[in-house]
């Protein structure tokens, strides 16, 4: 509809247009469009495309990881602070921000890299669910349509509060590495319910996606595991230090902590 000229391309969904359908439109799609030149199957397309995109977010992730390891290994010592100071929240949480900014940890360090990434990760969304080249596009075994959802079996009843009745076998696939992922990272026992609540509710939610996309995430999350089981072994006899003191005169947590007192040794 392009050739009419009149800008009906412009009503394709490819997220909003003051940051996500830029990146949407002159990132992704080219790069869809460039592997399609030399691949057939839409289905390998779309895990190079996931590796490609776990390349350039490398940086990105590593950092996220880096932080998460710091913070699982500082968790000994945050127990005991909030063993030491439970009738007192105050001094409590003043003591864990001092641990903080003694060891160099940013407690938003894990989060930061995360949010980065979700411009590009919503345009891959927009872009998955409106690509026309995948309709009818067929991957492999039950993988027929990547444009619809890759239903595997229904359910005599519906899900209360998502309406659904249909389970997605790549779905429920992305839902399995999430979990892997949460149970890797996540070491506080304050936060265990989350490491079944967000990939049940994930996996219900992406029931309705078309199968491309769910390849995709799935793909996505597999290369992950692989990355944080290596940045794991390269850095499982790494002890944490502390960091000088001139280092962390200054930045984010030293804001945050100026003139706390000490954690207890």
């Amino acid at each position: 509809v392009k050739h009419y000229n009149v800008e009906l391309d412009r009503i394709m969904s490819l997220g909003a247009a003051w940051i996500i359908r830029p990146i949407s439109r002159y990132v992704i799609l080219p790069l869809f469009e460039f592997l399609r030149l030399f691949i057939s199957n839409y289905g390998i397309v779309l895990i190079l495309f996931s590796i490609i995109v776990k390349v350039v977010l490398y940086p990105l992730t590593k950092s996220s990881m880096t932080s998460m390891r710091k913070m699982q290994a500082l968790q000994p010592m945050m127990t005991e602070i909030r063993e030491k100071f439970k009738d007192d929240p105050q001094k409590m949480n003043q003591q864990i921000m001092r641990l903080y900014k003694e060891y160099g940890v940013n407690p938003a360090g894990g989060c930061l890299p995360m949010l980065l990434q979700l411009p590009i990760l919503y345009a891959l969304w927009a872009v998955f669910s409106a690509t026309i080249e995948l309709r009818q596009a067929s991957f492999v075994w039950w993988i027929q349509d990547l444009s619809e959802p890759d239903v595997v079996a229904v359910l005599p009843f519906k899900i209360p509060i998502f309406n659904i009745d249909e389970v997605s076998g790549l779905a429920l696939l992305m839902g399995i590495t999430m979990f892997v992922q949460q149970k890797m990272s996540v070491k506080d026992p304050r936060q265990k319910m989350m490491v079944w609540l967000m990939p049940v509710m994930l996996t219900m939610m992406f029931t309705g996606f078309p199968s491309g996309l769910n390849l995709y995430y799935f793909m996505f999350n597999l290369f992950s595991i692989a990355q944080q089981v290596w940045v794991n072994k390269q850095h499982k006899d790494e002890p944490l230090r502390k960091v000088d003191e001139k280092k962390r005169s200054g930045g984010f947590m030293a804001k945050i902590t100026k003139n706390l007192p000490r954690a207890p040794r």
